[in-house]
């Protein structure tokens, strides 16, 4: 089943129905609640923390606790209101629930508007590993309201960026868009941001409709994201999830640079210094040593993805070529 996509600048009514009617369970954080608590505060509810720390097995046992305590059954429907850790866990909630209930995406952060509000991919952390214990869950709906963009912080706009970034260099729509229009979207004019939201969601929907439970094509979606989530992990989760991304793509497409097309590390690095992103020190060892623990990884070696728009694809490499292109990236800057 696939998901109904509901895309416009200011779809609160809609958003509104869907929480005022009987059986529904609102899951959100203590950012969302400061704005916009007044829309679902009627309804049964969860408060999380806000932040990738809260994307936990506990906090998913403390939301089942309260859906139990509340009288949750087999046809309530968890909406989900807030950024992608809310609706990693939300989703992942739904999937488990009385063995699955019904649910409804409601992505309030740029990176969430573009990248996991379709993909039907929930997850918790455990320990400083990303998204190892999840399912994947489509939700029945998604609202794509952009109004909810212009309250993010600087480093939260800039996070959505870098998915918009690596999506550039997997779709010739998106990458037309950036050319031209990376400046205007880190400006925030709402004609590049509706135009970028359409775009990724498009072609990513597109992709997990071809590989819902990403056993081949849907592994390009992974560009970037082997070094991101090690670096991520090494770094203590300091910085968002997307400017993450922007550094994996950084370090990967350096790593694989004699095998991408000619030019493209070069986009790649002008696309990511116009976010004003830097890679902060690390250690190469302690950097490829999570690399090898990622959960995309095959006897193969460690997965990395080759940017060529339609013709992306996975690639592996061995702990000491990584090791030995992470020490080479260092020794360049």
């Amino acid at each position: 089943m696939n998901s109904e996509i509901f895309i416009g600048y200011d779809l609160t009514d809609k958003i509104r129905k869907e929480v005022d009617k009987d059986n529904v369970f609102v899951i959100t954080d203590t950012n969302v609640v400061l704005s916009y608590g007044a829309l679902f505060m009627n309804a049964r509810h969860y408060v999380m923390t806000a932040g990738e720390q809260s994307k936990t097995l506990a906090t998913f046992e403390k939301i089942m606790e309260k859906m139990l305590e509340t009288g949750c059954n087999r046809k309530t429907t968890v909406i989900a209101i807030g950024g992608g850790v809310v609706g990693d866990i939300a989703g992942f909630v739904a999937s488990c629930y009385m063995r699955g209930v019904e649910w409804i995406n409601v992505p309030t952060t740029l990176l969430a508007q573009v990248d996991s509000s379709v993909g039907g991919k929930t997850a918790v952390n455990l320990g400083y590993y990303k998204n190892i214990v999840g399912a994947f869950h489509l939700p029945k709906t998604v609202y794509i309201s952009t109004h909810f963009l212009y309250t993010l912080p600087e480093r939260e706009w800039t996070c959505g960026v870098g998915e918009i970034v690596k999506t550039a260099f997997l779709s010739k729509k998106v990458y037309n868009l950036m050319i031209d229009g990376q400046d205007k979207l880190m400006e925030r004019d709402e004609r590049t941001i509706s135009r970028a939201v359409r775009e990724c969601i498009e072609y990513k929907r597109a992709v997990v409709e071809t590989d819902p439970r990403e056993n081949g094509l849907r592994k390009v979606l992974n560009l970037g994201h082997t070094v991101a989530h090690a670096i991520e992990k090494v770094d203590g989760h300091k910085r968002s999830h997307g400017e993450y991304v922007l550094m994996g793509m950084l370090l990967e497409s350096f790593i694989l640079k004699d095998k991408l097309v000619d030019g493209v590390y070069e986009e790649i690095v002008e696309m990511v210094n116009k976010c004003g992103i830097s890679v902060p020190d690390f250690d190469p060892v302690a950097v490829a040593e999570a690399c090898v623990k990622d959960k995309k990884n095959t006897n193969a070696g460690i997965s990395m993805i080759i940017p060529d728009f339609e013709k992306s694809r996975e690639t592996f490499c061995s702990f000491d070529e990584l090791h030995r292109g992470l020490v080479l990236w260092k020794l360049s800057r």
